[in-house]
């Protein structure tokens, strides 16, 4: 049978940082708008007007995977200016996408706010990274250690005040916070012990620092799938998610054995999609 060629428009207010490439992890090409106007296509992400109007005007099949917080972008209706005082009514908009398009988000948060304005998607998680680049490296430490991160310094969306509360009802866990170019005020207000400020580091190092810890700790009430919880559960740890995923937790966890029933539901469901011609 012969496989259908694919091509991934990454939305530019996606940015990067990704552990790989859509082209690595799911066999796609990148698009173009200029020689791809009939072919099918994966558009990730979907944060405006100008993202709205490049998969409106595209010929082709069209399938979107939802990021995160671009959904709430959508909720709030579109800008049609710089500072948002005047928007589009997303009715429209939201009733093209759900017949026109093939919709898929990365868990029930982001579904069930996609069914509230009027939009059906699937659930699979994703992850551009290469599954065996994380092998099992759980390590039982009678210290816990526990890490989080946080993206362009915004240390409220990412709840860092909140993992700070953590750490002062568990002085006997370690908490690593990474991904901070900015001094967080903990730093110099609060002296806690058991905290530990690393700051912008690369992925590699980050990846190598944490590898051994306990897990992961993302509490976003609404997140696409965290590429820490992936990392995290691929390699055997015990990691704390307020969006609720198989084998996370929302409690502070210290077991002897690795958590193999975590990394087997990643391996079994991450990237089910189809426009992934690698499964």
């Amino acid at each position: 049978m012969e496989i259908k060629q694919w091509y991934c428009r990454i939305a530019p207010s996606l940015g990067g940082g990704f552990a790989g490439t859509p082209e690595s992890a799911w066999g796609t090409s990148t698009y173009n708008q200029d020689f791809h106007i009939n072919k099918n296509v994966c558009f990730f992400g979907l944060y405006g007007l100008s993202d709205f109007y490049t998969l409106w005007r595209h010929k082709g099949q069209k399938a979107i995977l939802w990021a995160g917080s671009d959904i709430i972008h959508l909720k709030n209706n579109y800008w049609l200016n710089e500072i948002g005082d005047i928007r589009i009514d997303n009715k429209g908009i939201c009733q093209w996408i759900n017949k026109y398009c093939e919709n898929w988000c990365e868990n029930e948060v982001e579904e069930k706010a996609l069914a509230s304005i009027g939009i059906t998607s699937k659930v699979c998680p994703s992850f551009l990274g290469n599954v065996d680049d994380y092998p099992l490296s759980y390590q039982y430490n009678e210290k816990p250690k526990f890490y989080t991160s946080v993206s362009g310094n915004d240390f409220e969306l990412y709840k860092w005040d909140e993992v700070i509360k953590l750490s002062d009802r568990h002085p006997e866990v370690e908490f690593h916070f990474y991904g901070n170019t900015e001094k967080y005020h903990y730093l110099t207000d609060n002296n806690y012990p058991n905290t530990f400020f690393h700051g912008r580091v690369s992925q590699e190092q980050m990846d190598n620092e944490t590898k051994g810890m306990t897990g992961a700790i993302r509490l976003l009430e609404h997140d696409g799938c965290s590429e820490i919880i992936v990392k995290g559960a691929l390699r055997g740890h015990y990691s704390i998610s307020t969006i609720e995923y198989p084998h996370t937790s929302k409690e502070i966890q210290n077991e002897k054995e690795p958590n193999i029933k975590g990394r087997e539901w990643v391996l079994n469901n991450v990237n089910k999609y189809p426009w992934n011609t690698k499964i």
